[in-house]
């Protein structure tokens, strides 16, 4: 159990509030009922001293009226007998003569407090009578009643904190420890469970919430599980629609481009026009292309593009791409260039898929590109200290907006309308090369400028990695 997260808690939180309220209470009641004691104390012994007075005073003015010494201090005495009389004194009315006892009490300091009245005897006044008083007693007994005032509020304090603790441990701490426990459950394993807990509070509108909250979410989970099982049933389908149909085209499409050979090979033996046998079988070519692209999207999606890995002669493979693009690039007047330094003379990798890929992207650089210079790329490069090759092809074409390099690799993408009016094809070259890349361990990347052209590129491991 970890100590300093307990003491962290609502409980202790509550008890840090709870007990100095509780203090601050019992302090102000402690100190009303001292006060109030006090007072009563003050106005107890006064009333006891008045009484003490009275009753004496006959016992006084008879010896201080003839003169009765002794009998004067036997009167004293008896006045001082009482606990709360520390000193009385005494004084005649023709005479400066002052009788106290005990003697000198009334220069030794020890008068605190004193109440006086006139002697009368026979109707006449004889003399004066001073009782000097303290409370001390009356002190030393209260503050021991204060002492277990004291003692007794602090036991109450403790105990309403303990009360307090358990009821918030109740009533608070445990549906708001099953709610973290839930939650910490949900984030650790994704996995959602309602709380068992039900109140009319605002902690139990919390968990009510909370659960509606999970059940909402197990039938949005449910209904998202059905609705994915669906969409993928649809993509199989899909997936099985474009191969069988790509196969479906893939044979007539060759048997008329095969025909529309022979045709143009009769017809130039025959010195005839073989305009319209080229355009024939340039169009059952492209369709043809159009339609591979479909059957490898189909098989991408469908995760079920294998791959031949293989050592492949790096510079062979590279010689013979550009021969392939070579007459794409002529039709649009264009220079292709091959340029490739430090290359190793074997990598590991798939040599259709690389092919592919490259032709993809030099084709792309044709047909975006009249009158220019198309140059691909290879050269030895070293990433995160594994030894590797980058390919680039870079083009002199219109370029791509910076705000659209985003979007390119997705599927069916056309920069606008106008553009593949112009320039044809389906949108799918560059979906098809990226994730082709990526099988193969790569990925590519694109730097371009409007108006001055376009750079593709991407690096592959010399070793191939599974």
């Amino acid at each position: 159990m970890n100590t300093n997260r307990s003491f962290r808690g609502m409980n202790w939180k509550f008890l840090v509030i709870l007990i100095p309220v509780l203090a601050l209470v019992a302090v102000i009641l402690e100190a009303a009922y001292v006060y109030t004691k006090t007072v009563s104390a003050e106005k107890q012994v006064i009333s006891q001293v008045e009484t003490i007075s009275r009753a004496n005073s006959l016992a006084v003015s008879y010896p201080l009226s003839s003169l009765d010494l002794e009998g004067l201090n036997q009167s004293l005495q008896a006045i001082v007998l009482h606990p709360e009389i520390i000193c009385v004194e005494v004084s005649g009315v023709n005479s400066e003569e002052r009788y106290e006892w005990p003697k000198n009490c009334t220069v030794s300091g020890n008068n605190e407090k004193f109440a006086s009245n006139n002697l009368i005897y026979n109707n006449q006044n004889v003399g004066r009578m001073f009782l000097f008083y303290t409370t001390r007693p009356q002190r030393n007994a209260f503050k021991h009643q204060t002492l277990t005032g004291i003692i007794f509020f602090l036991l109450q304090i403790g105990g309403a904190g303990l009360a307090g603790y358990l009821a918030l441990r109740y009533t608070v701490r445990r549906p708001v420890n099953r709610l973290i426990a839930a939650t910490q459950k949900a984030e650790q394993s994704n996995v959602l469970e309602t709380i068992d807990w039900h109140g009319e509070d605002e902690l139990g509108k919390v968990v009510t919430a909370y659960n509606n909250l999970v059940n909402k979410i197990e039938e949005n989970n449910l209904e998202l599980i059905a609705v994915q099982e669906e969409s993928e049933i649809a993509a199989r389908a899909k997936n099985r629609f474009l191969a069988n149909m790509s196969h479906e085209l893939r044979t007539p499409l060759n048997a008329v481009i095969g025909i529309t050979e022979m045709l143009r090979e009769e017809a130039e033996e025959q010195h005839s026009d073989t305009e319209p046998y080229d355009r024939v079988a340039m169009s059952g070519r492209h369709l043809l292309h159009l339609v591979d692209d479909l059957l490898d999207m189909s098989k991408l999606d469908a995760g079920k593009l294998s791959l031949s890995i293989e050592e492949v002669e790096l510079e062979t493979l590279l010689t013979q791409v550009c021969a392939t693009v070579q007459p794409m690039a002529a039709s649009q007047n264009n220079n292709i260039k091959l340029n490739y330094t430090d290359i190793p003379e074997y990598i590991e990798t798939d040599s259709l898929r690389l092919k592919q890929i490259l032709i993809n992207l030099l084709s792309n650089a044709c047909k975006f590109t009249k009158n220019g210079d198309i140059v691909l790329e290879a050269a030895e490069h070293y990433f995160e200290g594994k030894k590797t090759v980058r390919f680039c092809v870079r083009d002199t074409g219109i370029g791509i907006p910076e705000d659209q390099h985003d979007q390119l690799f997705s599927e069916f993408f056309q920069i606008d309308e106008s553009t593949s009016r112009q320039y044809g094809g389906a949108g799918l070259g560059l979906t098809i090369s990226q994730r082709l890349c990526e099988l193969i361990g790569g990925e590519i990347s694109i730097n371009s400028t409007v108006g001055q052209g376009s750079e593709f590129s991407f690096i592959l491991a010399v070793e191939f990695e599974i």
